[in-house]
C-alpha cells in the first residue's frame, strides 16, 4: 500500500511538472503576450470610463450647488427687504458656506477633467501601440507562413524533379508494396503466434484429458477385476473332493457313456405287466 502511495505521489509530481512546463512555454509565446496585453488594455479602458463617470458626478454636484447658492442669495434679498434680519443673515451665512464648497467642488471637477484628458491621451497612445504590435505580429505570422510554405513547395518540387512522373509513381508503388508486405508479415507473425498459442493450449488440455481418461479406465479395470475375483471365490469348487463323491461322479460318467441294452420282447402284454410291477 505504501509503495502504491509513493507511485501515485511520484506520478502526480511528474504531471504537475509537465503542466508547469507547458504553461511556461505558453507564457513565453507571443500569442500569450498578445492576449495578456489585450486584457490589460480592457482593464485600463474600464478605469478611464470610471474616471469619466467621476467627472460627470463632479459636474452634476457643482451645478446643483450653484443653483442652490443663487436660490439662497435671492431668498436673503427678499428677507432683507421684508425686514427679516435673522432670516436674511441665515441665508447669507449659508450662501458663504456653500460658495466655499462650490469653489472646492469646482476645483475637484477641474482636476478630474484634467486627469481625464491625460488618461484619454494615454489611452489613445496605448491603442496606437497595440495596433502597431498587432500589425507586427501579423507580419511575423505571414513571414513564418510564407517560409514554411516555400520550404514545403521546395520539397514537393524536388520530389517531382528527380525523375519522371512514371518513375515517381513506380517508386511510390514500390513503397506501397513494401509497406503492404510488412503489414502482411506482421499479420502472419501474429497469426502464427496466436495459432501456436492455441495449439499449445489445446495440447495441454488434450494431455490432461488423456490422463484423466487413463486414470478412470484403470480404476474401472481394477473394479471389474475385483468383482470377477470375488465371483470366482464364491463359485469356486473345493480343491479336493471326498472319495465317495469322486466314485459317484465316475459312475455317472460311465453310465452316460454306456449304450442302453434292448430286451427281446416276445409277448408285449407280458412285458408291459412286468414293467408295471417293476415300477410299483
Amino acid at each position: 500500500m505504501a509503495n502504491l502511495f509513493e507511485k501515485m505521489k511520484q506520478w502526480n509530481k511528474e504531471v504537475t511538472e509537465k503542466i508547469e512546463k507547458r504553461e511556461e512555454k505558453r507564457r513565453n509565446s507571443v500569442s500569450y503576450y498578445m492576449d495578456k496585453t489585450k486584457q490589460e488594455m480592457k482593464d485600463a479602458e474600464r478605469m478611464v470610463e470610471k474616471q469619466r463617470e467621476l467627472k460627470s458626478l463632479f459636474y452634476k454636484e457643482y451645478k446643483e450647488m450653484e443653483v442652490y447658492v443663487e436660490k439662497r442669495r435671492h431668498q436673503a434679498a427678499i428677507a432683507k427687504e421684508a425686514g427679516e434680519t435673522k432670516l436674511a443673515d441665515f441665508a447669507l451665512e449659508e450662501v458663504a458656506q456653500y460658495e466655499e464648497q462650490l469653489e472646492a467642488t469646482k476645483a475637484h471637477y477641474d482636476q478630474a477633467s484634467e486627469q481625464l484628458e491625460k488618461l484619454e491621451l494615454r489611452m489613445h497612445e496605448m491603442r496606437l501601440k497595440w495596433k502597431n504590435l498587432k500589425t507586427q505580429h501579423l507580419a511575423e505570422m505571414a513571414e513564418k507562413n510564407a517560409t514554411e510554405t516555400s520550404e514545403k513547395m521546395d520539397k514537393v518540387i524536388h520530389d517531382m524533379s528527380w525523375g519522371s512522373v512514371s518513375d515517381y509513381h513506380e517508386a511510390q508503388k514500390q513503397r506501397d508494396l513494401a509497406e503492404e508486405a510488412d503489414k502482411k508479415a506482421d499479420m502472419s507473425k501474429e497469426l502464427s503466434q496466436s495459432f501456436d498459442d492455441l495449439m499449445d493450449e489445446l495440447e495441454k488440455k488434450t494431455n490432461k484429458s488423456k490422463e484423466i481418461i487413463k486414470d478412470k479406465a484403470q480404476n474401472f479395470t481394477s473394479m471389474v477385476d475385483d468383482i470377477i475375483e470375488r465371483e470366482k471365490q464364491n463359485f469356486k469348487k473345493p480343491e479336493r473332493a471326498s472319495m465317495e463323491d469322486q466314485l459317484n461322479e465316475l459312475e455317472k460318467e460311465a453310465a452316460k457313456d454306456k449304450p442302453k441294452e434292448e430286451k427281446e420282447v416276445l409277448i408285449p402284454e407280458l412285458e408291459n405287466k412286468e414293467e408295471d410291477k417293476e415300477e410299483k
